[in-house]
């Protein structure tokens, strides 16, 4: 072909290119270089170009987020992979998702393979344990929990992603304690491996372990149970149904883990002897033998084992040691008065008997009981008998200033602690008043005028809710009739205190007329209105009665009322007029919307008022 050929040619296509550059839009002056990947399947088209390229400037990584709304978060907040790149790269997303390479193309382009990515440019470098999982074992998508990332998925069910894991470690692994210690895992193990862990010190805990107990393995103390709701294939998945218990571990006294082989006959306090150093190092006096002890008057026994022999003993500044002719018949002998004073002695005696409620095991628990309570001026009886004792014998602290500075100087100087109880044992209370004790739940509706409330009139102590009170005897309003039936809150309405805290139920002053409980049926016609010094009643002259006066508490329909008895008509009924139904004079009548009721008064008495005149009025004004 020759030249002028050639440029002939060349001018035809060039012209051909610029009228399809005329008909189509500006955004799509350009070809394709490639199909799409499937994800972007739907992007294809010239018309669609500009929904990733921005003309004359090329792709966009904001138009590429506009979509992928996804990652618009974690970019904002510069966090997980594509948060932590650098500026130029984030804006580049092709540099690692390029496209038009076909419909199969898998839209990542992995830097030496996925298994060769660097982990640590998410935030999340794989140590330990971690670094030998494949991809795979943690990007699934029941492990993941980012909302934005299920919501596309739920979107788009089949699109493939390696976003939208969390950092928590329960949210990979089970949790295999069961709820029962902290979710933050890290703080006892670490990437290396589950056991052992290495962060995990039980100094710090509440029970850190000293002597032996170092050398007990974990089982001994923590138990194996059995997770009954354990689902085998939950995700994450569990190791096994069975765990080692962390919480509640009994720790409080030796005997939670330890059987007393002296069953209880030398007290509660093992420490007194025994250290964690070993049962048969006994804490003793420089180590000796303190068995010679039972050769004398004061066997050793209880609480008294394990005490430094020169608490009793001395030497005490100013005072040389003494080990013959000390006094012990009395516990005051060598105890100070716990109770400072409360508990007289009893004659002949000059110090009160300490035995009488304590034992030489320890000073508590206290052996008082019921029988020696009943000696007292207010006997245990009843709902009384399970009471606590602080319920009654409350802690006064301004007790401790009976204390003497003698008394602080002896235990001083024998290095004992001051151990003094600061219950009150003879509180100034009366025991037949109930009020110095229990709240007044009627809110003083029983106070007398003389200022007295006697709970023991209605109330028994074998339970609150116990009466004695008989309503036909102990009121001014006897329950005869269908009041008998009647639930006593049908009466005895709950009300606001005055002082708006809390509710109390109304016994008195209450109403006692009907009136008070039961609606008015004859809307207001047996009510008495004095006018003109004249009262409209059961005619002239007579006053309203009571709803008694015709009504009676067995059956309301059932009434006394005789039309023929003056007491409560004077028109009565004769002749013709005894057969005649009540409807026939008493009709009902409308005395308000929706409000109806028999008219008994006024009631027409004239003849006329009822009967039509066939006289047409001839004998009007005629007196015989």
């Amino acid at each position: 072909m020759t030249r002028r050929a050639r440029r002939t040619a060349a001018a035809t296509i060039f012209a051909a290119f610029i009228v399809l550059a005329r008909e189509a839009p500006i955004h799509a002056q350009f070809f394709s270089p490639g199909a799409l990947a499937r994800p972007h399947a739907a992007l294809e088209g010239l018309d669609k170009c500009s929904r990733c390229h921005q003309e004359q400037k090329g792709l966009s990584a904001r138009l590429c987020l506009e979509c992928h709304t996804e990652l618009a978060g974690l970019v904002a907040k510069g966090i997980g992979y594509h948060g932590r790149l650098s500026a130029p790269k984030r804006e580049a997303c092709q540099s690692c998702h390029p496209d038009h390479r076909g419909l199969e193309f898998s839209m990542i382009e992995w830097d030496g393979g996925r298994d060769r990515f660097d982990h640590q440019s998410t935030g999340w470098p794989l140590k330990g344990a971690h670094s030998k999982t494949r991809c795979d074992d943690c990007h699934q998508r029941p492990l993941m929990v980012d909302r934005a990332i299920l919501q596309m998925l739920g979107r788009e069910p089949k699109r493939t992603t390696y976003l939208g894991l969390s950092k928590r470690c329960d949210t990979c692994h089970f949790d295999e304690h069961r709820g029962e210690l902290s979710r933050e895992c890290q703080k006892c193990h670490n990437e290396t491996a589950w056991k052992p862990t290495p962060s995990f010190n039980h100094q710090t805990t509440a029970y850190p372990l000293l002597g032996k107990h170092k050398e007990v393995l974990c089982a001994k103390c923590h138990p194996t149970m059995n997770d009954e709701h354990v689902v085998p294939n939950a995700v994450p998945k569990p190791r096994a149904s069975s765990f080692m218990g962390m919480k509640p571990i009994d720790h409080k006294t030796c005997e939670s883990c330890h059987d007393d082989p002296h069953r209880g006959s030398l007290g509660p306090a093992c420490a007194s002897c025994h250290s964690e150093t070993g049962w048969r190092v006994i804490s003793t006096n420089k180590g000796q033998d303190t068995s010679f002890h039972d050769k004398t008057k004061f066997p050793l026994r209880g609480g008294h084992i394990g005490v430094a022999c020169r608490s009793c003993h001395g030497p005490f500044p100013g005072q040389a040691a003494k080990f013959k002719g000390l006094a012990f018949a009395a516990c005051s002998d060598c105890h100070e008065d716990a109770h400072l004073g409360q508990i007289r002695p009893k004659p002949p005696a000059k110090v009160a008997a300490c035995d009488s409620c304590h034992s030489v095991n320890a000073f508590v628990p206290v052996r008082y009981e019921l029988e020696q309570h009943a000696s007292t001026k207010f006997p245990l009886e009843g709902a009384h008998a399970a009471s606590a004792c602080r319920g009654c014998h409350p802690i006064d602290d301004r007790l401790a200033l009976r204390i003497t500075a003698a008394v602080r100087r002896v235990l001083q100087a024998r290095r004992r602690p001051e151990r003094f109880s600061m219950a009150v044992l003879h509180p100034k209370r009366s025991p037949q008043a109930c009020a110095e004790c229990h709240e007044d739940v009627h809110r003083g509706q029983f106070v007398s005028q003389e200022g007295k409330n006697d709970c023991a009139a209605c109330h028994q102590t074998t339970s609150f809710s116990d009466l004695t009170f008989d309503h036909d005897k102990d009121s001014r309003f006897p329950l005869t009739g269908k009041h008998a039936t009647t639930v006593c809150a049908g009466c005895h309405k709950a009300e606001p205190a005055d002082s708006g805290r809390g509710a109390f139920v109304r016994y008195r002053p209450i109403e006692i007329g009907c009136g008070s409980c039961h609606a008015d049926v004859h809307q207001g016609q047996f009510i008495a209105v004095e006018a003109r010094g004249q009262t409209h009643g059961s005619g002239a002259g007579h006053k309203a009665r009571d709803c008694d006066s015709c009504h009676q508490t067995a059956d309301f329909k059932q009434t006394t009322f005789d039309h023929n008895d003056r007491r409560f008509t004077t028109f009565a009924l004769d002749g013709k007029h005894q057969k005649v139904q009540c409807v026939g004079c008493h009709p009902n009548v409308r005395v308000a919307d929706n409000v109806q009721t028999v008219r008994y008064r006024p009631v027409p008495r004239g003849c006329e008022d009822c009967h039509v005149d066939f006289h047409h009025g001839a004998f009007r004004g005629f007196e015989p």
